[in-house]
């Protein structure tokens, strides 16, 4: 079970959301986290989850283990995004999420469309990262042809988690959406340059003018972090 505390109340007529978490290189949650960021969104409800089977401890004091998911709004853009830093474990509680959220946007208004990201891997990755996409009916696929987004292959026949799984439960509810997934050769380190092609895809669909330059600040650090561990090794050695 999750538990929903609202802030601020809204009530709009129309309104876009972009709900995506961490997954493969942390894409979803990259995307979602700069989002909510870059266009100065506010801080409206937070979804919790139930306590975990085990506690946080820190400085010899323990605390209660739970993941909150964060629910910004935009006035301007009419932009709503969930972001958090880590999905579901229990497939129960996955479920109760996707619900308990669609469940509170819809309390504000008429969603226009969903989007959620993620990553997608591609081991044979060179330049700039690829964007390919899903939608929830054939209509859409022109959406992502005008945007340079290629159709998810054939190859791949489901997607996991959050990220895959609120766009059946929006299907279900007859709301058109899209999930953008960015390719990566590695699932161990966030990948920014997935990310920043996302939002490239997703600014252009929406008419959004959204810089990406802080993208290219984040690779550079884990750039550095790749070098530093690089260096821990020979040290080692």
């Amino acid at each position: 079970m999750v538990l929903i505390d609202i802030f601020t109340n809204k009530k709009v007529d129309y309104f876009t959301v972009f709900a995506s978490l961490p997954d493969m290189g942390r894409v979803g949650g990259l995307v979602s986290s700069y989002l909510a960021s870059n266009l100065e969104a506010e801080h409206i409800a937070n979804i919790v989850s139930n306590p975990k089977p085990w506690v946080n401890v820190r400085d010899g004091v323990i605390e209660s283990a739970k993941d909150v998911y964060k629910i910004y709004f935009s006035d301007s853009e009419k932009l709503l995004v969930l972001t958090g830093d880590a999905q579901p474990e229990d497939h129960r509680e996955l479920l109760d999420l996707c619900n308990t959220f669609l469940d509170f946007c819809l309390s504000i208004g008429k969603i226009k469309r969903l989007y959620t990201a993620g990553g997608s891997l591609n081991d044979m990755l060179t330049g700039e990262p690829r964007v390919v996409g899903v939608t929830t009916k054939l209509e859409l696929r022109k959406i992502l042809e005008d945007a340079n987004v290629d159709t998810l292959g054939s190859e791949f026949t489901t997607i996991t988690w959050f990220n895959g799984l609120i766009l059946g439960i929006a299907s279900d509810r007859h709301i058109e959406a899209i999930g953008f997934y960015g390719e990566i050769s590695d699932k161990t380190l966030p990948q920014p340059l997935a990310a920043k092609s996302i939002v490239k895809a997703f600014s252009k669909i929406e008419g959004l003018p959204i810089s990406t330059k802080l993208f290219d600040a984040q690779y550079e650090e884990v750039l550095d972090h790749m070098e530093k561990n690089k260096g821990m090794k020979s040290l080692d050695k």
